[in-house]
């Protein structure tokens, strides 16, 4: 896998997943069964287990849906993967083939035959991220009664704004079970980098204006390097560090930089930086892109301006301070840019010209800041809410194995 965590593959789920496995006899036990309702609560599950496993390395978690998302390619071996639905056979494979301790329903649309049954099997139940769209109030009489009775099963209730913790109130939850927490997000952890390779670069770069182009595919190339060039004329000193996508396609960059008679070096490689000979940088290893998006204010990220990759995850740049350009074929992570881009964090680009404008607009320190300090201000909002997540995860877990 990428360094920016996998793509999502776009199968269908198989009805298959829900049979028991050969040879088991008895449910899988599942210390965590995450219930996601939207893609972003996938990623914050996924972040949400990195975040347990520091204390609960063997930890093992179930992601469930109601067959409607997708699932990650790459999961970690301790993470299982499946869809359930309201129909009571479907309810009863589920739990012949899993046993979890403890359940985190994201969102809304409850579930209320699940919920009846994970109850009677002395699962508790949190709700997590909950939100108006979630429950919707015009729901016709059968319906609603039954989500209001499932509600009642649940122990705690984290609201992602005022407007769900008055629904949920509408809906007979006592106010003190409710804690508006914010929105639930996906992340990824902040990359590493070499501190050394760090030091010595920043000193070999001397304040030049630099951009990065991160994990690029060769198809992309003539508008990186056309809008590099273009750039160049308006910031002389100008820097690109041009990281590819996929380890394999080195040949076709260099042929490319050759092509546009780009004069580079290839890291670790150094010559040319100080003295601003070369004007782009090489890093062939896609696995240190935590040190580039630390040297880069602007990193455009790349697998993104042709169609059929589907772009990588902004909450990486974001996390390390860097201001995020992108194309407009992300549908991985189209929630996520969206929601930078209206902060001001994140700014697309479709060709040569759009590219050259952004990147000179944001060689100017003060503008790459400010656009920096928007993107982290998005990456960051749901810190707080993973942690208490957390915490709330290994209190439950303590209690069940104390009981």
């Amino acid at each position: 896998m990428k360094p920016l965590l996998s793509g999502l593959i776009t199968r269908p789920l198989a009805s298959s997943e829900l049979s028991p496995k050969a040879g088991q006899a008895e449910p899988l036990p599942v210390d965590l069964w995450c219930h996601a309702t939207e893609p972003s609560h996938v990623s914050a599950f996924l972040q949400l287990r990195r975040s347990l496993s520091g204390e609960r390395p063997d930890i093992t978690c179930l992601i469930t849906t109601d067959g409607s998302l997708t699932k990650p390619d790459g999961l970690h071996s301790s993470i299982s993967w499946a869809s359930v639905s309201r129909n009571g056979s479907a309810i009863s494979a589920f739990f012949a083939l899993y046993a979890p301790r403890l359940c985190l329903w994201a969102g809304g649309w409850i579930n209320p035959p699940l919920a009846q049954e994970a109850d009677k099997r002395q699962i508790p139940l949190f709700l997590l991220d909950a939100h108006a769209e979630g429950f919707q109030t015009n729901l016709w009489r059968g319906q609603g009664l039954s989500q209001r009775r499932a509600l009642k099963l649940f122990s705690s209730f984290l609201a992602r704004d005022s407007e769900a913790e008055t629904v949920l109130r509408k809906m007979g939850v006592d106010a003190q079970d409710i804690f508006i927490a914010g929105r639930m997000q996906q992340g990824v952890p902040s990359l590493p980098c070499n501190e050394a390779d760090l030091a010595e670069l920043s000193s070999a770069l001397n304040s030049r204006p630099t951009w990065l182009a991160a994990c690029a595919r060769a198809q992309e190339l003539d508008i990186i390097l056309s809008a590099h060039l273009k750039a160049s004329r308006a910031a002389h000193r100008l820097l690109l560090i041009l990281v590819p996508d996929d380890e394999a396609e080195g040949d076709a960059f260099k042929a490319a930089l050759e092509h546009h008679q780009l004069r580079y070096a290839i890291w670790p490689e150094t010559e040319g930086l100080s003295d601003e000979t070369a004007q782009v940088l090489l890093a062939e290893d896609p696995y240190e892109l935590g040190l580039w998006l630390r040297l880069s204010p602007v990193s455009f990220m790349a697998a993104s301006l042709v169609s059929g990759h589907g772009g990588h995850n902004p909450f990486a740049p974001a996390n390390l301070g860097s201001a995020i350009l992108y194309g407009p074929n992300v549908g991985k992570y189209l929630e996520s840019y969206s929601r930078f881009a209206a902060a001001g964090g994140a700014r697309i680009v479709r060709d040569i010209n759009t590219l050259t404008a952004a990147v000179i607009h944001l060689s100017a320190p003060d503008r790459a800041a400010q656009m920096a300090m928007a993107a982290w201000e998005i990456a960051t909002e749901g810190a707080d809410v993973t942690d208490r997540i957390t915490s709330l995860v290994h209190d439950a877990l303590d209690h069940l194995e104390k009981s």
